[in-house]
């Protein structure tokens, strides 16, 4: 019986391999499922709406639901088949049809916004303004608008973020301001998806006319990024997938383009750089096609530190690159591509490729630590043995060289060619996402030793150091605002964490980009100059 079973799993999986290879094209017109083109490589059907057919990629793209894959998965959508029933339709073999199931799903209730609100969202501006370091004025604009709310459930001043869809509330994502590691655990606050929200949708904003879209993680991801972007994002829309979502990204190109009017050509992804960000974003690596209306479609990565190197890495890479004589740079392409510089042996691209740095694991194994000296080396020596006078065999690298493999090897061909191009930075440590970026770009270096700060009303905030007469403090920070000569107002703080947060609540937010454009800054002392700040 093993053996038998065995035999077939082998006839299935060599069925399997000719399946794939079958041209998607070929495949419609022998089955009479109709397709338009104009250029002999995108294919359109004008009986399903937004169905694109790519006969290079050999795969399909059903925007309205969600769906996309290989001509296997095709076939299985379009003809209804079981995946072994789609593999012997491919051949032309003949199959049993399969007993019509008896389960009936339940439909699903529709959303309810049954959310009460606070009077005021002072815990709400308080969190992502002065914690998560938000705009000030993206965040008033925003509760205008009736998409941030302050939720008053069970006493807690939870943040609402309220998905808009065409005007109607159609879900909704909840996150807390306070922290409790004890109830959260390591997220440390609450984080939930309001009941019956709707599927493969989330919380957006448009800004103009949304030519682009761009998909994040979590709405303070997207709000973190805006105010990073604040001067030059327009005629897009930002949406916040609640995780990583690929129907979610279908979905909404199919939505904007029924309700906009507009087909989007740029899609990015500002997500996470963590192991789930970059398998999603390896699903869209290298996709493009024109769309029906003759636009090129593309699909780009947005993610932070994505060409950072690991400082303690270069070393490693160096010294065993110059013995084996080749690039450390492709060195370091692999262990990104690979394992996303992971400190264990953890195996992050969606094509589950692991060579030199990583390994697969079977769920709920513990992940050993990568002895990257070891992993390097051995990079190191089989790029000098596949190494031949016009670049590398990369084909040489696996026993099978289909298109998992090609596209793993055209990722690490990305990093490279980026590294190589002096599209890298070498830092200790890599932020993780869009807050973590915004945390460290608004650091309090921004307070000067001193500065001036004037706005329209001729007022002035002058921040400097003070000294104290004090053995546990040498050095405090004092802020004052005057009127002409006259003093209006005076505040002092024990540190520069301190002072940026006060000057924010009782100052001119000078720190905040927009107010260093509304307040103009004249900086007394040290020499700095005014681009130096607003690069700050």
């Amino acid at each position: 019986m093993a053996e038998t079973r065995q035999k077939w799993k082998e006839e299935m999986e060599a069925k399997k391999k000719v399946a794939k290879q079958v041209d998607i094209v070929d495949f419609c017109e022998q089955q009479g499922f109709d397709l338009t083109t104009k250029n002999g490589k995108d294919y359109y059907s004008a009986e399903h709406s937004s169905l694109w057919v790519n006969r290079e990629t050999n795969s399909y793209s059903w925007f309205t639901n969600g769906k996309a894959g290989d001509v296997i998965s095709f076939a299985q959508t379009f003809f209804d088949k079981s995946f072994y029933e789609a593999i012997n339709m491919l051949q032309g073999e003949e199959y049993t049809k399969r007993e019509p199931s008896t389960f009936v799903q339940k439909p699903k209730e529709p959303f309810r916004y049954f959310y009460k609100h606070d009077a005021n969202t002072q815990a709400v501006e308080a969190y992502l303004c002065q914690e998560r370091g938000v705009s000030p004025t993206i965040v008033q604009a925003l509760i205008e608008k009736g998409l941030i709310r302050q939720s008053t459930y069970k006493g807690d001043k939870d943040c609402l973020f309220v998905w808009g869809k065409t005007g109607k509330r159609v879900g909704v994502t909840i996150q807390g301001t306070q922290r409790n590691e004890d109830e959260y655990g390591k997220r440390g606050t609450k984080k939930l998806v309001g009941r019956n929200s709707e599927a493969n949708y989330g919380f957006n904003v448009s800004l103009g006319i949304p030519k682009s879209l761009y998909f994040f993680e979590s709405p303070v991801d997207l709000l973190s990024y805006w105010t990073l972007q604040e001067a030059s994002l327009k005629d897009c829309r930002l949406i916040a997938m609640t995780g990583v979502h690929e129907k979610t990204v279908w979905n909404m190109i199919d939505h904007t383009y029924k309700s906009r009017g507009v087909m989007p050509t740029s899609i990015y992804f500002p997500v996470d750089n963590d192991r789930a960000g970059q398998r999603f974003v390896d699903r869209f690596r290298d996709m493009a096609f024109e769309t029906s209306e003759g636009h090129d479609m593309t699909f780009l990565p947005l993610i932070p530190d994505d060409f950072v190197i690991p400082t303690a890495n270069v070393a490693v890479y160096q010294a065993v690159s110059e013995a084996a004589q080749v690039d450390w740079k492709m060195i370091a392409a692999f262990h990104k591509a690979e394992a996303n510089f992971s400190e264990t042996m953890e195996v992050t691209n969606h094509m589950d490729i692991s060579l030199f740095f990583s390994e697969k694991q079977k769920n709920g194994k513990e992940k050993p630590v990568l002895d990257i000296q070891t992993a390097a080396q051995t990079c190191a020596d089989k790029l000098q043995a596949i190494r031949e006078t016009k670049g590398y065999r990369f084909d040489k690298l696996f026993e099978d060289f289909s298109t998992n493999e090609i596209a793993f090897i055209n990722k690490v061909k990305h990093f490279y060619a980026a590294y190589t191009k002096g599209d890298l930075t070498i830092k200790d440590t890599l932020y993780k996402d869009w807050n973590d970026t915004l945390s460290k770009h608004t650091d309090i270096e921004k307070v000067a030793e001193i500065m001036v700060y004037r706005n329209q009303k001729e007022q002035l905030l002058t921040v400097e150091e003070v000294e104290v007469s004090s053995k546990e403090q040498a050095i405090k920070f004092g802020a004052t605002i005057r009127d002409k000569q006259k003093v209006l107002g005076h505040f002092e703080a024990d540190s520069k964490e301190e002072m940026e947060k006060l000057i924010k609540i009782y100052g001119f937010e000078a720190v905040d980009k927009e107010d260093i454009r509304k307040y103009e800054p004249e900086l007394l002392k040290h020499g700095h100059a005014k681009e130096e700040l607003l690069a700050r």
